[in-house]
């Protein structure tokens, strides 16, 4: 099923749907219908006869909606613990990266503009294990 999606994002969407798989559900093996619920849940658009997914709520929205769907994967029964710290690393990453790329991998600047401290950043930075790449502009 995961090599017939589209994928219109190419890799980077793949892997943003495997740590939202990650991160969402703590089993070891995820099992075949709880990927497909997830890629049935992908917003779609169809443009001729290509599929293209696209995110039009806002990021509150999209929290919301799949913390249901995991709260409903589990049918009436508790996840195991640590789901805050799973949805806030499934977060994190992304927002620190994006920003990083958007300051060339300069990390003082990445911290003003987030508002956190430039060690706070760096500490993500080790624990998420982000790599920066420091782009000439």
């Amino acid at each position: 099923r995961l090599k017939k999606h589209s994928w219109p994002g190419n890799v980077r969407e793949l892997e943003n749907f495997i740590i939202r798989l990650e991160t969402l559900y703590s089993e070891s093996v995820i099992p075949v219908s709880i990927v497909e619920k997830e890629l049935s849940n992908l917003p779609t658009l169809n443009k001729g006869k290509v599929k293209t997914t696209i995110y039009d709520d806002t990021l509150g929205d999209a929290a919301e909606r799949h913390i249901k769907g995991f709260f409903s994967m589990h049918e009436g029964s508790l996840p195991a613990s640590g789901l805050y710290e799973r949805i806030m690393r499934e977060i994190e990453k992304p927002l620190i990266t994006a920003t990083l790329q958007a300051t060339h991998g300069n990390q003082i600047k990445a911290a003003h503009l987030l508002g956190i401290n430039r060690n706070t950043l760096r500490k993500k930075i080790r624990q998420l294990g982000i790599t920066v790449v420091k782009n000439l502009k």
